[in-house]
C-alpha cells in the first residue's frame, strides 16, 4: 500500500512539473524563440523601434524564425542613432522595419531635431545594404497635441520615403480614428492590443512578399 501511495504521489509531481513546465514555456515562448534567433544569427528581419515595436511577438506573427526583435522600451530616436550599429547593422539583415518618434514628442524633442535623427536612422540603414521600411508614428488616445505633432513628423517621414523609394506602412488608417488610437486596438493611451499587431503583421507580410524576402 505505502508503495503505491508513493508511486502515485511521484506520477502526481512528475504531472505537476510538466504542466508547470508546458505553461512556463508557452507564456515565454516569444523570448525561447527571440533567444533562438539571436543565437542563430543573422535574421533576415530585424524589427527597430520603441516599447510598441518590443512589444510584438514577431516570431509568432510573422510565422518565421529568423525574424529579430530590438525594440528598445521607453527610448527615443536619438537612442536608435547611438544603438543602430549594434542592434541594426552588425545583425546583417536585409531588412529592417523602423518605428518611432511618439517618446520623442512626449519628452519634447525639437521637431527638426527628430526629423533629423530619423533621417539619419534611415540614411545609415540604406548605406549598409539593408533595405529600410518605415512604419509610421502611431497616434495616442485622446492627445490633440501629441496628435498634431505626429502628423507633422508622419508628413515629413512620407515626403521623405517617396523622394528615396522607401516603403512605408501607414496603420493609423485602420486602428486610429479623429480622436487618436482607437480603445478596441489598444492596451492604454499608446500600445497596442494582439488585435492591433495582427494588422500590422499583414502589413508586414505584404512588403516582404513583394520584396521577396
Amino acid at each position: 500500500m505505502r508503495s503505491k501511495i508513493i508511486l502515485g504521489f511521484s506520477l502526481f509531481l512528475n504531472f505537476f512539473f510538466l504542466i508547470s513546465f508546458l505553461a512556463f514555456s508557452f507564456v515565454y515562448r516569444d523570448k525561447f524563440f527571440q533567444r533562438f534567433v539571436s543565437l542563430k544569427g543573422n535574421p533576415k528581419i530585424v524589427m527597430y523601434g520603441n516599447s510598441i515595436t518590443a512589444q510584438g511577438k514577431w516570431v509568432e506573427l510573422l510565422g518565421r524564425t529568423d525574424v529579430l526583435n530590438c525594440g528598445l522600451p521607453g527610448q527615443c530616436t536619438y537612442h536608435f542613432l547611438q544603438l543602430i550599429q549594434s542592434h541594426v547593422i552588425d545583425r546583417h539583415p536585409k531588412i529592417c522595419f523602423v518605428m518611432g518618434g511618439i517618446n520623442d514628442i512626449t519628452v519634447g524633442v525639437d521637431p527638426e531635431k527628430l526629423q533629423a535623427n530619423y533621417k539619419s536612422i534611415l540614411e545609415t540603414i540604406s548605406k549598409n545594404k539593408i533595405i529600410p521600411v518605415v512604419t509610421l508614428t502611431l497616434y495616442e488616445r485622446n492627445n490633440p497635441y501629441s496628435q498634431a505633432e505626429v502628423n507633422r513628423l508622419n508628413n515629413f517621414l512620407i515626403t521623405y520615403c517617396k523622394q528615396n523609394k522607401i516603403e512605408y506602412l501607414d496603420l493609423n488608417q485602420y486602428i486610429s480614428d479623429s480622436s487618436g488610437l482607437k480603445a478596441e486596438f489598444a492596451i492604454d493611451k499608446t500600445h497596442l492590443n494582439t488585435k492591433a499587431y495582427k494588422i500590422w503583421a499583414a502589413e508586414i507580410e505584404k512588403v516582404l512578399a513583394k520584396t521577396g524576402i
